[in-house]
């Protein structure tokens, strides 16, 4: 894939704002204090980690490639976001958290948006749409969480 340099800047972008998610994510979970909202933020950790994998390929010129239903993956069902058995206190650290990572989330979305509109290879706008949609659905897996507890207002 031949890139031109609007889109290597994009997609250098894309791969700092990522690898940020990722590191966001890992030092979040180590930062939790409710058990499943650990558990919430080491698998996002990782679909970010896949999605700076995808950015870095195509930076190098590799062709992205949809494996079948992987444009739907945003659509998973996730379980319903159950209520934190942690204190007054520790819901409070974890609102700090959740806050945060949500902004990040919103942020990036809105790169890939960009991105989106500004790729000309079919694929790749295709690949950066999935991975958009990726990350809409790890917002509203935040916002779902934040709801059941009382944490978003």
């Amino acid at each position: 894939m031949n890139l031109t340099k609007k889109e290597q800047s994009l997609l250098k972008d894309l791969q700092n704002e990522e690898k940020t998610c990722a590191e966001k994510y890992h030092k979040a979970a180590e930062a939790a204090c409710d058990p499943a909202l650990k558990q919430m933020f080491a698998r996002l950790e990782k679909a970010e980690q896949n999605h700076y994998d995808t950015v870095t390929s195509m930076l190098a010129g590799e062709t992205p490639t949809l494996k079948p239903g992987q444009s739907q993956n945003a659509k998973k069902p996730q379980p319903e976001p159950q209520r934190s058995p942690v204190s007054r206190a520790e819901k409070k650290s974890d609102a700090y958290l959740l806050a945060d990572v949500l902004a990040t989330e919103k942020f990036v979305s809105g790169v890939y948006n960009t991105a989106v509109f500004e790729f000309s290879d079919p694929a790749a706008r295709s690949a950066l749409a999935a991975i958009q949609q990726q990350e809409q659905q790890h917002g509203k897996e935040i916002s779902d969480y934040m709801t059941a507890n009382g944490l978003y207002c």
